[in-house]
């Protein structure tokens, strides 16, 4: 539903299908789920899952060498 609600597009710049949806968040997921059922509502999750789970831990390993470097160097002079 997030990804239906964000990709519309003007009908001039519009690119690919354009999802209809009318009455905000509550009315795409009605109009999804009487469309599709509650499949619809959970497609694309494996995708996302896997998406945000390399995204997070890129940015977990990156803080947490970030701060190890920081500490060592001394850049601020106080302990964090």
């Amino acid at each position: 539903m997030k990804t239906h609600l964000q990709a519309r597009a003007n009908e001039e710049i519009a690119v690919g299908h354009q999802h209809e949806h009318t009455g905000g968040m509550a009315g795409a997921l009605r109009s999804i789920f009487k469309t599709h059922g509650i499949r619809g509502l959970y497609r694309g999750v494996s995708g996302a899952a896997v998406r945000v789970s390399v995204g997070s831990a890129a940015q977990l390993t990156s803080f947490s060498w970030s701060k190890e470097h920081i500490t060592t160097l001394q850049v601020f002079f106080c302990q964090i």
